[in-house]
């Protein structure tokens, strides 16, 4: 006797296989979405992550008394440490163009056109202010060996500090830098000198200092806590980040130990 299939049993066979198939093809096609999904928050939280990684660096590398934020949020302004050491001898009663220090090992990285000695910033005035005396001195022309380990720093022009550092502590710092939120995209700013008010002139151009750190941002906001006898001051930085359909949000805090 000849076995075979029914009409009736090869049209079922066929709607379960086409069943199986439009349930296979829905599975592996959620799958491959959700990895596409995934693929893309990581590289959103990436771009987040990285410019969160180097503002923190930067930022931990801060002179004291020198971060600002503006009355938006969105941009926060600092003075970076390149170097330092401790002075032996700085012009603090009358005004000198010399400072004698601690071997710095710097004096191969020396930068004339941006690098200035600071000593005992105790104040936002007084670092942005530009004053004579004050903390923050004119540029550095030559950083040389006397004798052994100590040094001679001198000024471009004739400088008077406000006050001794409790530690005969001393700063070699760059012109300020700072970070800002527009339009999307996190730009970072330098080479534009000491203003006594935040914001009163940025470069506009690649070459004139201004670099574009992250973008695909919604919103990137900035806070200061100050330090205080008891605690560390501490940055918070809270950032969105989307594109694709697809948001992220990062927050980080971070810790400011420089002191004068």
């Amino acid at each position: 006797m000849n076995h075979g299939f029914t009409m009736i049993e090869l049209i079922i066979v066929i709607v379960i296989l086409g069943i199986l198939s439009v349930g296979s093809v829905r599975f592996i096609s959620q799958t491959t979405q959700g990895v596409i999904d995934s693929a893309e928050r990581q590289r959103i939280a990436s771009i987040g992550i990285i410019a969160m990684e180097k503002m923190s660096r930067e930022l931990r590398e801060a002179l004291p008394n020198s971060i600002r934020v503006d009355g938006s949020g969105e941009c926060i302004e600092f003075v970076p440490i390149a170097g330092g050491s401790q002075y032996t001898d700085i012009p603090i009663l009358t005004a000198s163009t010399t400072i004698t220090a601690v071997k710095t090992n710097y004096a191969a990285s020396l930068n004339t056109t941006y690098d200035r000695i600071a000593v005992f910033p105790a104040s936002l005035s007084q670092v942005y202010g530009g004053a004579d005396p004050g903390p923050i001195s004119s540029l550095i022309s030559t950083i040389a060996v006397i004798a052994g380990d100590e040094e001679g720093v001198t000024l471009s022009s004739n400088h008077q500090f406000l006050a001794d550092s409790p530690q005969r502590r001393f700063f070699i710092v760059k012109d300020p830098v700072t970070y800002c939120y527009s339009g999307g995209i996190l730009f970072r700013y330098k080479n534009y000198g000491f203003q006594s008010a935040m914001g009163t002139s940025r470069p506009t151009t690649f070459a004139g200092g201004r670099e574009v750190l992250a973008n695909s941002l919604t919103s990137a906001t900035f806070s200061y806590v100050s330090a205080t006898l008891s605690r560390n001051g501490v940055v918070s930085i809270d950032m969105t980040l989307s594109e694709g359909g697809e948001t992220q949000m990062l927050d980080y805090e971070v810790i400011i130990r420089n002191v004068p």
